[in-house]
C-alpha cells in the first residue's frame, strides 16, 4: 500500500469519521442547549440584578461614609464644633449642605453625652433631633461606637425616619486631621449625617448599576422580587424592585434562526476542512521528516550536528570493530582573528567554505558533523586504519593551508587536528568525543596545523597539574612555601647593593617543585594572585631588616592585570614599614606586549608610589627599543641566555656590549643575571654594567644568610658559602 492510499484510510478511519460522527451529536445537542440556555439566562439575569442592587446599596453607604469622614475628620470641624460651637460654621458647612441634597440633606451633632446640638434638615433647622429622628436603629450605631472612638471610625446604614422614608445614615466621631492637633478627651462629638432615598437618588442607582426599572417598595413582603433593604436592627424596613422580564426568552428567540444557521455552516465548514486536513496530511509528513532533519543537522553548513554524530557514536561504540573505531575532532587556527576583523557575515561564509571542503575530503571516510562554533569532527566508517586516519588528518590540514578568497578578502586560517582510538570495551562516546577534543588541544599547543593522537599522558598531565594546583592552595594555607633571596652586586665595588625574591616550594612527597612548573600552575588555576601577595608580603617584612639593601620582586603577568595591584602593593608597604625606595618591581615583556595600556598605567602608579620599575628578561622577547622608550623604566636586566658565553664567544660579546650601551643611552640602570664566571664579570663590568648577579658570586639563600653575609661585610666570596 501506498503512502497516499495508507494515509487516506487512517485519515478517514481516524478523522473524517470520528468528526462527522461528533458533528451530528453536536447538532442535537445544540438544538437541547438553546431551550436550557433561555432558562439559564433568565436565572443568571434576576441574579446578577439583585447583586448590582446590593452593590448599588453598599457603594450608595459607601460614598456617604467617605463624605462623613471628610467632614467629621477636620481640623477646622474639631475646633469649630468643640464647646461653645461656631453658628457660623456649621451653617455654612453643614446647613448650606443639606439645602443641595447633593452628599447629605440632613446633618445632626450630638454632644458628648448625645444631646442634640444642632440639627439641620433640608436646607433648614430640623424640628427633631437625631435620635428622635432615627431613633433605636441610630442608638444601636452609637452603641456600637462606645469605647472605640477613632477618626474615619463612622458607621453606616439603613433605616426609616419619623415621616417613615428610607434614608441612609452615617455616624461617627469628629477628629482633627493633623496627629499633632490636640484631640478630645474622653467621649468626642458625634456627627450624624443622612440622605433619603428618593426617586431622583433610586433612578441614578439603577443608571449606574444598569438595574432597568429600579424603584423603592415600602413593602417588606416583596422582597422575594428585588433586593430587601436591613436596618441596623437586621429589621426588614423595605426593598429594590426592577422591571421583571424574560430575558432568556428574548435571547432564545434572537438566537435561534442563527444558531440554526451557524449549524448549517459549521457542518459545510467541517466538511471544507476535513478536505484540506486530508491534503494536508501529506504535507505534514514531509514537515515531520524536515524538521528530524533540521534537528539533527547544522543550519548555517548542512552537515550533521553534534545530537547526531553523538546518536552516531553511540551505535558505533557499542557494535565490535576491527580495527578499532577512530574519531578525528577539528579546531580551525585563527577563525577568531578572522571574525573580529571581517565581521561575522564573513566568518560564517568561510565556515561554510570549509565544511564545503572537509566534506569533499571526508565523503567516503564516515560522518562528519560541526560540533561547535569553529569545530568539526569526523566518525571513520569501519575498516578504517589508525594510519589511514592520521593520513585523513594530514589532508585536512594540507587543505587548509593555502589561503582562501572570499569578496577580494584573502583569508588565511588553518586546522588542528586530534584523534582519539577506541582500543578499550566500554569506553562511551562522550569520552571518545572528549579524548579527540583533547588531542586536538595537544595539536595546538605544538605549534597548530598539525595532527596530534590522544594518549594517556595528555590527562595523567592535566591530572597532576590539578593534583599540583590543589596541594598548592594547601600549601599556601598552610604557610608552607618559602622565600630564599639572591644578591645582586655593584659592578665596580662589588658591594650588596640589592637581593632578588625568588619563591620556593618544597614538596612533602615529591621534594622541591620548579618554580617554573608551580608558577605556570598558579596562573592556570587562579591562584596567582594570592602567591603573588604572600610573596610580596613576606618579602617585604624580610626586607625591613636589611635597611642598606634594595629587594627586587618579580610579578607575575596574571598580577599586573588585577586592576587594584597597586593599591594592594601600596597596603603591603604600609603594613610591613618598607620605604617604596627600597622596593624594585620586575617586569617581563609579556606584561607590555599583552596589555600595553594596562601595563604603562602600572608602572605610572608604581613610579607614583616611590617603586622603582625594572624589565626583567630583556633579550628573551620582543627586545623592542619602543617599548623601552614609551615606558618610564628604572632599571634594564639582561638575560642570562644573553650573558652567557660572553668571554669566549665575540659575536654574544658584542651583542652584550651593544645592549648594555643601549640602556645606557635610555638612562637605564643595567643588570647582568646568570652569571657564572669571573671572567665574564670583568667584561660586563668594562661595558659599563651597574649591577651583577650570579652564581659567580652567590646562590640564593635564606633570609637569615642574607643577614649574616650582612653582618660578614657583603664580599662576593663570602656569600658563596650560602645556598639555598
Amino acid at each position: 500500500m501506498s503512502l497516499l492510499q495508507r494515509s487516506t484510510f487512517r485519515f478517514a478511519l481516524r478523522v473524517a469519521l470520528p468528526v462527522l460522527l461528533v458533528l451530528a451529536a453536536s447538532i442535537a445537542f445544540m438544538i437541547f442547549s438553546l431551550a436550557e440556555m433561555a432558562g439559564e439566562v433568565d436565572r443568571i439575569d434576576g441574579v446578577a440584578k439583585e447583586r448590582s442592587a446590593g452593590a448599588a446599596v453598599d457603594a450608595y453607604l459607601k460614598r456617604l461614609r467617605e463624605i462623613h469622614g471628610d467632614y467629621a475628620v477636620w481640623d477646622d470641624g474639631a475646633v469649630k464644633l468643640a464647646g461653645e460651637i461656631d453658628k457660623s460654621f456649621a451653617e455654612s458647612n453643614f446647613k448650606e449642605g443639606t439645602r443641595s441634597g447633593v452628599f447629605f440633606d440632613a446633618a445632626y451633632l450630638l454632644d458628648e453625652n448625645g444631646e442634640n446640638v444642632f440639627a439641620f434638615r433640608r436646607g433648614g433647622v430640623a424640628s427633631r433631633g437625631a435620635l428622635e429622628e432615627f431613633g433605636s436603629p441610630l442608638q444601636a450605631m452609637i452603641l456600637s461606637l462606645a469605647g472605640r472612638h477613632a477618626p474615619f471610625d463612622s458607621k453606616v446604614g439603613m433605616m426609616k425616619d419619623r415621616s417613615g422614608s428610607i434614608a441612609a445614615v452615617a455616624v461617627g466621631s469628629i477628629f482633627p486631621a493633623t496627629e499633632s492637633k490636640p484631640r478630645p478627651v474622653g467621649q468626642p462629638r458625634l456627627l450624624v449625617l443622612a440622605h433619603v432615598l428618593d426617586e431622583f437618588t433610586i433612578r441614578k442607582m439603577g443608571e449606574d448599576f444598569v438595574i432597568e426599572g429600579m424603584s423603592l417598595s415600602l413593602d417588606p413582603e416583596i422582597g422575594h422580587r428585588g433586593t430587601v433593604l436591613l436596618d441596623p436592627g437586621n429589621n426588614s424596613i423595605g426593598a429594590l424592585t426592577w422591571a421583571q422580564g424574560s430575558r432568556g426568552g428574548e435571547a432564545y428567540s434572537r438566537v435561534a434562526p442563527m444558531a440554526y444557521l451557524t449549524l448549517t455552516a459549521i457542518g459545510l465548514t467541517v466538511l471544507f476542512l476535513l478536505g484540506i486536513g486530508y491534503f494536508n496530511l501529506v504535507a505534514v509528513r514531509r514537515r515531520e521528516r524536515q524538521a528530524v532533519h533540521d534537528a539533527n543537522h547544522d543550519g548555517l553548513t548542512g552537515l550533521p550536528n553534534r545530537v547526531a554524530l553523538i546518536r552516531t557514536l553511540e551505535v558505533a561504540v557499542r557494535r565490535p570493530r576491527a580495527p578499532p573505531l577512530t574519531v578525528l575532532f577539528l579546531d580551525l587556527d585563527r577563525f577568531k582573528e578572522v571574525n573580529d576583523s571581517y565581521g561575522h557575515q564573513i566568518g560564517d561564509r568561510l565556515l561554510q567554505r570549509v565544511a564545503l571542503g572537509f566534506g569533499a575530503i571526508c565523503s567516503r571516510w564516515g560522518q562528519l558533523a560541526r560540533v561547535g562554533g569553529d569545530e568539526f569532527a569526523l566518525v571513520l566508517n569501519s575498516g578504517a586504519s589508525v594510519s589511514a586516519a592520521e593520513d585523513l588528518g594530514n589532508r585536512l590540514v594540507n587543505y587548509l593551508n593555502g589561503p582562501i578568497v572570499i569578496d577580494d578578502r584573502v583569508i588565511s586560517i588553518g586546522t588542528s587536528v586530534g584523534i582519539a582510538v577506541a582500543d578499550e570495551k566500554g569506553i562511551t562516546a562522550d569520552e571518545l568525543l572528549r579524548r579527540a577534543d583533547v588531542a586536538m588541544y595537544q595539536a595546538k599547543e605544538l605549534g597548530r596545523s598539525r595532527v596530534a593522537f590522544y594518549d594517556w599522558s595528555i590527562d595523567a598531565e592535566k591530572t597532576d597539574r590539578k593534583r599540583l594546583a590543589n596541594e598548592l592552595r594547601e600549601a599556601l594555607e598552610a604557610d608552607a612555601l618559602h622565600l630564599v633571596y639572591q644578591p645582586i652586586f655593584e659592578a665596580q665595588t662589588m658591594r650588596l647593593a640589592q637581593v632578588e625574591a625568588l619563591l620556593r616550594w618544597t614538596h612533602a612527597s615529591q621534594g622541591p617543585i620548579p618554580p617554573d612548573l608551580f608558577i605556570s600552575i598558579a596562573e592556570e588555576s587562579g591562584l596567582m594572585d594570592a602567591v603573588g601577595d604572600w610573596v610580596l608580603r613576606h618579602a617585604c617584612r624580610d626586607a625591613v631588616q636589611w635597611p642598606t639593601v634594595r629587594l627586587a620582586i618579580n610579578v607575575s603577568p596574571v598580577q599586573f592585570r588585577n586592576p587594584g595591584f597597586d593599591r594592594a602593593l601600596a597596603g603591603i608597604l604600609r603594613d610591613s614599614g618598607l620605604p617604596a625606595s627600597r622596593l624594585e618591581i620586575e617586569m617581563t615583556e609579556t606584561n607590555m606586549v599583552t596589555f600595553p595600556e594596562r601595563a604603562q598605567n602600572i608602572v605610572a602608579s608604581l613610579r607614583a608610589l616611590g617603586v622603582s620599575v625594572a624589565l626583567d628578561d630583556f633579550g628573551t622577547g620582543y627586545s623592542s627599543i619602543g617599548y623601552l622608550r614609551r615606558f618610564s623604566f628604572d632599571k634594564l636586566k639582561i638575560d642570562r641566555s644573553l650573558v652567557h658565553g660572553v668571554s669566549v664567544d665575540p659575536e654574544t660579546r658584542r651583542l652584550c656590549e651593544a645592549t648594555i650601551a643601549l640602556g645606557l643611552a635610555l638612562d637605564l640602570e643595567v643588570t647582568a643575571e646568570g652569571i657564572e664566571f669571573e671572567a665574564d664579570a670583568e667584561i660586563l663590568r668594562q661595558a659599563g654594567c651597574s649591577y651583577l648577579q650570579g652564581f659567580a658570586f652567590a646562590r640564593p639563600m635564606s633570609a637569615a644568610a642574607i643577614k649574616e653575609l650582612l653582618a660578614a661585610g657583603a664580599t662576593p666570596a663570602g656569600a658563596s658559602l650560602h645556598e639555598a
